[in-house]
């Protein structure tokens, strides 16, 4: 990178996700910060806008996996280390079939990171309602695939002037 779109790409960080991190209370989202590891896997994925709906898509369906995992963990009467073997077998097993036979859907890296995200938030937070929680984090992750993630690059390339090259 060259020292301006170093420099601008400084900037942006150090505005656009504080932004959020900000606001997102004001909009009921108390887990915002999940925005800035949603906005990871996107940029390491080349900060391709064409791939962003798969990687949201991804993300949306770890969060239902995290649901999923969730409900099966709270009514389970089996030994839980068993469930939660089988569980994460299971849908685990289900990702990668699913990515696989719908690519142009799903963005394997973002729904199994999206589903490890929202286990990790539901397991901390057990006060709030999963479903309140749940949509939360998909909040989240949207704000981080499409305002952190994809709204940063393209002001970053109209600035810098590389706009044309994506």
């Amino acid at each position: 990178m060259k020292k301006k779109e170093i420099l601008t790409l400084a900037l942006l960080v150090a505005i656009l996700p504080p932004a959020w991190a900000v606001a997102s209370p004001y909009f009921g989202v108390k887990v915002g910060p999940i925005a800035l590891i949603a906005a990871g896997i996107y940029g390491t994925n080349g900060n391709s806008f064409k791939d962003a709906f798969k990687i949201a898509a991804g993300y949306l369906a770890g969060d239902l996996w995290g649901i999923i995992s969730s409900l099966i963990m709270a009514h389970t009467t089996l030994n839980r280390d068993l469930t939660l073997f089988m569980t994460l077998f299971v849908l685990g097993f289900l990702v990668v079939l699913i990515s696989q036979w719908l690519p142009k859907v799903f963005f394997m890296p973002s729904w199994l990171a999206g589903w490890a995200i929202a286990m990790l938030t539901f397991n901390l937070d057990t006060s709030t309602s999963l479903w309140s929680l749940g949509l939360q984090v998909g909040i989240s992750m949207l704000v981080g695939v499409y305002y952190v993630g994809a709204l940063m690059d393209k002001i970053q390339r109209v600035i810098c002037g590389t706009d044309a090259q994506k």
